[in-house]
């Protein structure tokens, strides 16, 4: 396991995806229909995570379960915030430097800005790759500009939880 992308990190994105029967949004428009229907929730900075410069603050439940989860875990780790950069991003939106496979426009993608902090560094990509190693989520150590791209598997994240959690 590695934080490299390519072409089989992105066929088990998409995969889940379609296994999720998620829509790839297009437009501004199509974000703001899947927030009303309850498809997509905001997520809200709080006291362990930021989200820094982001345009769309939503993603599925599930996404946004997965940052306050690992958010309150890095907080308790390094002692600082998780910062997301990026979440929702509909095909409209889509930065020069995206896949034209992103899953960003389904809401199942985050971005985290790569800590500066060698041990924070060290402590998130362990994790991220931990939680990979499980069938939860694709992880994937983006350099232009360097963050960690970040798709939640939901159904698979949310039986992770409930296993652990007992709820």
């Amino acid at each position: 396991q590695t934080l490299r992308g390519g072409a089989a990190s992105l066929d088990r994105q998409n995969h889940q995806a379609q296994a999720h029967n998620f829509t790839y949004l297009a437009t501004a428009n199509d974000v703001r229909r899947y927030v009303e229907l309850g498809y997509l929730v905001p997520v809200t900075p709080n006291r362990d995570f930021d989200v820094h410069n982001v345009s769309f603050p939503y993603a599925r439940p599930e996404v946004r379960l997965f940052i306050e989860r690992l958010a309150s875990q890095y907080r308790s780790a390094c002692g600082e915030k998780l910062v997301v950069t990026s979440l929702t991003r509909p095909q409209s939106n889509q930065p020069w430097n995206a896949s034209s496979r992103s899953v960003h426009p389904t809401g199942m993608a985050i971005d985290l800005r790569r800590p500066a902090n060698t041990t924070c560094r060290n402590w998130l990509e362990r994790t991220l790759l931990s939680l990979e190693g499980q069938g939860v989520i694709e992880a994937i150590y983006e350099r232009n500009p360097p963050h960690y791209h970040v798709a939640v598997y939901p159904q698979p994240y949310a039986q992770y939880v409930a296993r652990i959690t007992g709820s």
